[in-house]
This record gives structure tokens, sequence and C-alpha cells, in this order.
């Protein structure tokens, strides 16, 4: 059973590739008549949050990935695996593997500073509400009727 702690420690981990899904490779990979550059599904390590995949969907790692060579690379979140297309084991082993921690790392670190800003906005104005509400409260209990 999960606890909405234990959610809320997994979901505060940072966002990693645990992976390639190897029996989701094209069936044909290592024959002739395989592909040199197909889909390469990696797995995450745990559910990506809305930000996080709104971040991976964004502009900033295409052109990270494009700066490092691989410009017709692109990558995907389904559900949670990174669906890295146009690419091949090869690529990953020489540096893309790298390069999508990195990315991922940069990402998984962004949304956590954007939710920890937003917390704290909220609580201020939180107290903002508590001391808005305590003063209506004075001002009432000094009304008298006698």
């Amino acid at each position: 059973m999960t606890t909405t702690q234990d959610s809320a420690v997994r979901a505060d981990s940072a966002l990693t590739l645990s992976g390639v899904l190897a029996s989701a490779l094209p069936h044909d990979l290592g024959t002739a008549q395989g592909p040199t550059r197909y889909i390469v599904p990696a797995v995450f390590s745990r559910r990506p949050l809305p930000r996080e995949i709104d971040l991976l969907h964004g502009e900033g790692p295409k052109r990270r990935l494009a700066e490092a060579g691989y410009s017709d690379v692109d990558i995907h979140v389904s559900d949670r695996r990174l669906l890295v297309s146009n690419t091949n084991l090869a690529d990953l082993k020489s540096g893309l593997a790298h390069l999508l921690g990195a990315i991922l790392r940069d990402i998984s670190a962004q949304a956590a500073q954007e939710l920890s800003e937003r917390s704290d906005e909220l609580e201020a104005l939180g107290l903002i509400e508590e001391q808005r509400l305590e003063s209506l409260r004075r001002a009432a209990a000094d009304i008298h009727f006698d």
C-alpha cells in the first residue's frame, strides 16, 4: 500500500532514468533488416510531475540536444517512460545517455525550485489572510450594541 507520505517522498526525489526497456526495442534490431535509428524507451525512476513533463517537452532540452550534435533526436514522455526517438543504443552509450541524465537533473532541480517558491508564496499569502481575518474578528468584537 502506498501512503501519501511515500508518494511525497518519491515526488521530491530527483527524476532519473533507471535504464532502457530492452523488451520494447524493435524486434528486428541487430539483424540485416533492422533499423539503424529507432525509438529507445527509457524508464523513469518515478512518475514525472506535470511541470517536469512540460519542461521536458519544452525548447530547452531540444536546444541542448542540438548543441551537443543530436539535432535529429527527439524526446517525449509517455507515462513512466522517456521515448528517445531517432537514435540508437550506440548513440546513447557514446554520450547521449549522459546528456539526457544531465537534462533530467536540471529539469528536476528547476521543477523542485519552482515548487518550493510557490509553497513559500502560498505560505506568505496564507499568513496575510490569517492576519486579515484576525483583524476583522477584533474589529467585529469591538462593536457593542448597548
